[in-house]
């Protein structure tokens, strides 16, 4: 099944009847606590446009707006606050928005795409669409997935659970091609581990760690042992930057941030 949701940047013009509203929690379209009174048994959805706003359920990526980049900031920002984030942006937009947070190793968000083709069907990998586009009328319409994680209640009416994700990042080091990656503990907290493992036999791993307080690196060579199990390695929150580089080894090593 899926909804329709209304929004748009006059609260006054969506039919208080919507299922779902979206409308804005800062910038110049900012909604009124008026404005979002008006929908007592509309779901809604908060919609913040600048990426240092630690509010809203989605962030809006378009130009004037928050940057594809900004996204994956403000996505670990909402997480470390304890919300289940989306971020928005045209279809066109959408790989550019993947690959920010896939170059950075951050899990992906919740997306709500935007495509104007009056199709009320919504891409594989998003959680909504918004298809119609009317000025005049001064709303736009999206189709929405049943549950939306982040905005909807459950059905005992408490808020739907932060989906927790224990493993932030994975990839296969290759030869001499360093992975440089931030650390989800300097944003969320507590302390996050590093995990290397290898099944084709044994290597040699350089990690390189960015200290905040100290305010440099720490180099260290790690022997990874095709038999020896996963090395582990603590991250604490202090730890901001890792650089990770398989330097000597056949075929390649597990890489893992477990926050």
């Amino acid at each position: 099944m899926t909804r329709t949701m209304y929004d748009g940047v006059d609260a006054s013009r969506l039919p208080v009847s919507a299922q779902l509203v979206a409308g804005y929690v800062d910038g110049l379209y900012k909604w009124s606590d008026a404005g979002w009174a008006r929908f007592p048994s509309s779901v809604k959805v908060r919609v913040a446009v600048f990426s240092n706003t630690n509010d809203g359920h989605a962030l809006d990526v378009e130009p004037g707006n928050a940057t594809p980049a900004q996204s994956v900031d403000w996505v670990l920002m909402r997480r470390g606050s304890g919300f289940d984030p989306t971020v928005y942006m045209n279809l066109s937009t959408w790989p550019t928005v993947r690959a920010a947070f896939q170059a950075r190793g951050v899990a992906e968000p919740h997306y709500w795409v935007a495509s104007y083709d009056d199709v009320a069907a919504i891409p594989s990998g998003a959680i909504a669409k918004q298809y119609y586009n009317n000025d005049a009328a001064g709303y736009d319409l999206s189709v929405v997935a049943d549950l939306w994680p982040g905005v909807d209640a459950t059905p005992n009416g408490a808020p739907a659970a932060v989906s927790v994700r224990r493993n932030d990042l994975h990839a296969d080091l290759q030869l001499n091609q360093p992975v440089v990656l931030t650390n989800p503990a300097a944003v969320l907290g507590g302390t996050s581990q590093l995990l290397l493992a290898s099944d084709f036999g044994d290597a040699t791993v350089r990690v390189a760690l960015f200290s905040l307080s100290a305010a440099n690196w720490s180099v260290k060579q790690y022997n990874v042992g095709r038999l020896a199990g996963a090395v582990k390695i603590a991250l604490p929150p202090d730890t901001n930057k890792i650089s990770v580089e398989l330097t000597s080894g056949p075929g390649t090593v597990g890489l893992d941030v477990l926050a």
